[in-house]
């Protein structure tokens, strides 16, 4: 029972997640029969560096500008693949295509997107978006629509939508509390660094 709750806590623990959001939207039949086709292949973790443990970076060598620069070329490369793939998959009317938006935070349990997009409450979302560049992690995910609210953003009507994740695959799960982790460590670094220099 203890055990239980402690996990609990791990999903619920929150991060900032300044990424773009590629997002549509689904019937239950569309739902299940991604989910089940999805069921059968593996997470798609792209890993350019040895990694042992989620979330434990290898030492990365800094000044290595040819790396860099060939992990933001695949990456690009990567996205635009991805973004004709599902066009050319698409076989529905042109207003129910792909969706943009901004990631605004994330937990193991949910996330929250700011977008132009009106969804309703309950509706499924399929949504793609990367938590990481070293190394490269692309996450795919179901989420449930929980929550909707209108936003002003420089004089336009935006949407908040709070996503309740569904058959998040374990890997995920961990990729995702592992950065919320990784995230907070570094804002407390940096508050202490700021305490440290009175700045």
């Amino acid at each position: 029972m203890e055990n239980a709750k402690q996990e609990e806590k791990r999903d619920c623990v929150r991060a900032a997640l300044c990424v773009d959001v590629q997002f549509s939207v689904l019937d239950a039949h569309q739902y299940e029969a991604i989910r089940d086709k999805r069921d059968t292949q593996p997470p798609r973790f792209v890993k350019l560096m040895k990694q042992s443990v989620p979330g434990e970076v290898e030492n990365y060598r800094a000044g290595r500008a040819f790396e860099s620069n060939l992990i933001d070329f695949l990456i690009q490369i990567e996205d635009k693949l991805d973004r004709v793939l599902k066009l050319l998959a698409r076989q529905e009317r042109c207003d129910e295509g792909l969706f943009w938006g901004q990631g605004l935070d994330i937990s193991g349990s949910g996330m929250r997107i700011l977008c132009d997009k009106a969804v309703k409450p309950g509706q499924i979302l399929d949504a793609s978006f990367r938590i990481s560049r070293y190394p490269v992690v692309s996450l795919q995910v179901f989420g449930k629509v929980a929550r909707v609210s209108p936003v002003q953003d420089d004089g336009k009507q935006r949407h908040e939508i709070a996503l309740e994740f569904l058959d998040l695959d374990e890997d995920y799960k961990e990729w995702i509390i592992s950065y919320v982790f990784q995230i907070q460590r570094e804002a407390i670094r940096r508050e202490k660094e700021r305490k440290k220099t009175g700045k």
